[in-house]
């Protein structure tokens, strides 16, 4: 759901001027549009129904609070292509998906897909002859680099699921590269072979008609403009090509009025509150009842202040402090806006970060899995907050940390600095995405924003950029001078023998 509120924007702002939009979804849209941009001839949508159960499909809730798996960076990258593999079969096989790739006659301008685990839904640029637009709310990642011929410098650049920052000690480095190399086989070897396969099964009909199915990583290739979750703020300089425009902070609006009882129990907040949400994808209605009582303990030894918790179940909590509300879902951009908001208690998913440092709130990260550890160790670094593992943590572990974000004011002074950094951007985000789209539009596609590299092999580009060529050569001529010294060696002490014996 979090990745979606991103398009949700971009979406709106398009039929906003005038375009018209079609949109694979397992989420309705909402809109802030005229009534007119919302009629069937200008948006459409083909929903995935039922959406995807993770649960059902091997990802119980509960084992994020308890296993220290999900902070293991193979682990956390095997899983991200299980599930990338499942929830795109999952979208294929949806009755409405079908139904929408058997219809004939429909045209379009441009696809714009996320680009996160769903690799062969790029075979609808094929089906349709359009140019595509990728928007990748991970930010930059390795393989991004590779499909448009940039080499990542594995000795500065900690590869998205580490902890590391780019001045990584000389075992991270090697960690690293370790990593980033069991990644980049896999992927090619392992991952989009299966997305491969995918396409073939959905769209190998088209062959009849449109010639030879192209490899994913031809269609990753000729992807025009990928817009990235990315600023400078949240993430360190990398190399980056034109194609890369980075559009963080793009999902965030004018903050709204809240909801009239959520308002009243913030306003009324006069030594201030905390904001307790994990996200769209967990639920904190499934930490186990140990961790629940942790925080229970929390809450009435910080009676001073007040909590809001997105909290996902009907039957609320027995007992609960008078100092707390449960909300199932809250506007979290507007809540983190309210003046009287002190800490901000995260998973350290991308987006919501993003939005703390925008509004200036420091954050107690509780990292669950994929980025949310780099993010936390990030920021945690940068001095906006403090980071605490969920797994078995106690009530005065809990507490102490919150306190000393509470009672230091350099975590606001941070926030403050990050948020005057974050802000100052020479084109706003949202206006920056839709312009790089219409301008792909406009010029069906971007062929001239292209350097020729991505069309090499890597190992042709890799060679040179690492200096191999340069290391081959030097070894080459070594081994040449070393034959050539034993060679003249060989000759001196054949002549010297052939004296002694003569003698």
């Amino acid at each position: 759901m979090s990745h979606w509120l991103m398009f949700e924007h971009v979406i709106n702002e398009l039929l906003q001027r005038g375009h018209t939009v079609t949109a694979i979804t397992s989420y309705r849209l909402r809109s802030d549009a005229s009534d007119e941009s919302r009629e069937p001839q200008r948006y459409r949508e083909v929903l995935i129904e039922p959406i995807y159960d993770f649960e059902a499909n091997g990802l119980p809730m509960d084992e994020f609070f308890k296993s220290p798996s999900f902070s293991n960076p193979f682990f956390k990258m095997a899983t991200l292509w299980k599930l990338g593999l499942e929830t795109s079969e999952h979208a294929f096989e949806c009755a409405n998906v079908r139904e929408f790739l058997r219809t004939e006659g429909l045209r379009f301008d441009l696809l714009i897909a996320e680009e996160f685990v769903q690799e062969s839904f790029l075979l609808l640029a094929y089906k349709y002859r359009v140019p595509i637009v990728t928007i990748n709310t991970l930010g930059q990642t390795d393989f991004l680099d590779q499909s448009f011929g940039l080499l990542t410098p594995w000795s500065q650049v900690p590869h998205f699921m580490l902890e590391f920052e780019n001045d990584m000690t000389l075992p991270q480095r090697a960690y690293n590269v370790f990593l980033s190399l069991w990644d980049l086989y896999n992927r090619k070897y392992y991952y989009l072979p299966a997305q491969t396969a995918l396409a073939r099964k959905h769209f190998g009909h088209l062959e009849a008609t449109h010639g030879i199915l192209p490899a994913l990583e031809d269609l990753e290739r000729n992807i025009s403009i990928a817009l990235l979750n990315t600023h400078i703020v949240t993430t360190k300089p990398r190399p980056r090509v034109d194609r890369m425009v980075q559009i963080a902070g793009l999902h965030i609006r004018p903050p709204k009025p809240l909801p009239s009882a959520i308002q009243t129990f913030l306003d009324s907040a006069n030594n201030g509150f905390i904001y307790i949400n994990f996200g769209t994808f967990l639920r904190s209605s499934n930490m186990p009842p140990a961790t629940l009582d942790v925080f229970l303990s929390v809450f009435r030894g910080l009676s001073n202040y007040r909590f809001l918790w997105k909290w996902e179940a009907d039957s609320g909590i027995p007992n609960l402090p008078s100092n707390v509300m449960l909300q199932r879902w809250l506007p979290q951009n507007d809540v983190l806006a309210h003046r009287n908001l002190k800490l901000f208690v995260s998973h350290g998913g991308l987006f919501g970060t993003q939005e703390a440092i925008y509004w200036a709130r420091p954050v107690l990260f509780m990292p669950f899995y994929g980025d949310q550890h780099q993010n936390a160790h990030k920021f945690e670094k940068a001095g906006l907050g403090l980071t605490l593992s969920i797994i078995n943590v106690t009530v005065d572990r809990l507490q102490t940390t919150m306190e000393r974000i509470l009672g230091g004011p350099s975590f606001q002074q941070q926030a403050n600095r990050l948020s005057a950094i974050f802000r100052d951007n020479p084109i706003e985000p949202l206006g920056a995405a839709v312009y790089w789209i219409e301008y792909v539009v406009r010029h069906h596609g971007a062929p001239h924003m292209k350097s020729g590299v991505e069309e090499q092999p890597w190992w042709v580009y890799t060679m040179v950029d690492l200096g191999l060529l340069t290391v081959l050569f030097v070894f080459i001529v070594l081994w040449v001078v070393t034959v050539v010294v034993k060679a003249v060696v060989g000759l001196v002490g054949l002549r010297q023998q052939r004296k002694i014996k003569v003698n």
